[in-house]
């Protein structure tokens, strides 16, 4: 992974600077879409897409399915950014390890959007997942700021809606005021990352709402009501501070979550499928989907 690592502080020279910005909404292409499935995808099983609202929900089912097995997959992208090709490397790895059909949800983003039409629209493809005949369980999973939509929607599944049977997050974005001290030192191990761009997302995420708002972060959110959470997260990660907080503090409250850390890990690190590291990864998410209950204890 530290080759891997090494690299990214080349590639991703060009995300660290614009994130760098205070104004970095003003970097963002208009025109921004989210990337489409690789055609491989079809040679491995069924791609369908639905358009609902002017944003593709891509459903993939593998040739081999776990029954009753779902997936929501919520990808990243600091609450502005739509899915990348990069992101369809861990869906498919998360299918090869879970068997499940795989629904990825490409939401509303910001600035153009903010937190109510993004909690309405994934709510809606939400109870179209559960509501499947033949449905045994139905896992959530996100990475980076899909965490942050992932987990605000586990704290709405209550009362008639279905609480999600376990969440998947990788690297997820728990507190978006991003004021831990501790983030100046990440930042200078982490290749990708840099406050000032995501403050100014999670800014127009909020429309005007303060991110101390239990329905726009998750850091002020209640924790106890969690279902059971695997967590991914790298050392080389701004986050990294902030998640640790969030599951001691969920763990504390009784909630059944378990965070995996990698101490040579960076943001999503899961993306790097070919890394031990990941590949361990994946296995785990395997085997929580199988018994989300057991993985966490």
């Amino acid at each position: 992974m530290a080759v891997t690592r090494a690299a990214m502080w080349v590639s991703s020279a060009g995300i660290r600077r614009d994130l760098a910005r205070p104004d970095y909404l003003e970097t963002l292409d208009p025109d921004r879409s989210p990337a489409a499935p690789p055609a491989r995808l079809r040679r491995t099983g069924r791609v369908i897409t639905t358009v609902r609202q002017g944003l593709p929900v891509i459903r993939y089912e593998p040739a081999t399915r776990a029954p009753g097995l779902e997936v929501m997959y919520l990808p990243g992208g600091g609450l502005v950014n739509p899915a990348v090709p990069e992101h369809w490397w861990i869906v498919e790895r998360l299918a090869r390890a879970t068997g499940a059909a795989i629904t990825v949800v490409n939401y509303p983003l910001a600035p153009e959007s903010d937190v109510s039409r993004t909690s309405a629209f994934v709510d809606a493809e939400y109870d179209r997942l559960a509501a499947r005949p033949g449905l045994s369980r139905l896992i959530v999973a996100g990475d980076s700021a899909g965490g942050t939509v992932a987990l605000g929607l586990a704290g709405r599944a209550i009362g008639e809606r279905r609480r999600p049977d376990g969440l998947v997050l990788f690297s997820p974005w728990v507190d978006l005021a991003l004021e831990n001290p501790a983030i100046v030192r990440r930042a200078r191990r982490d290749p990708s990352l840099r406050a000032a761009g995501l403050r100014a997302g999670a800014d127009a995420w909020a429309a005007g709402r303060t991110l101390t708002d239990a329905a726009v972060n998750p850091a002020a959110g209640e924790v106890s009501d969690l279902p059971p959470t695997l967590i991914f997260q790298g050392a080389h990660d701004i986050f990294f501070d902030d998640v640790v907080a969030f599951a001691d503090r969920a763990r504390a409250a009784g909630a059944p979550v378990r965070l995996q850390t990698a101490s040579a890990g960076f943001h999503v690190y899961v993306g790097a499928f070919w890394t031990p590291e990941a590949r361990e990864a994946y296995r785990r998410v395997g085997a929580f989907s199988r018994d989300p209950v057991a993985v966490v204890k």
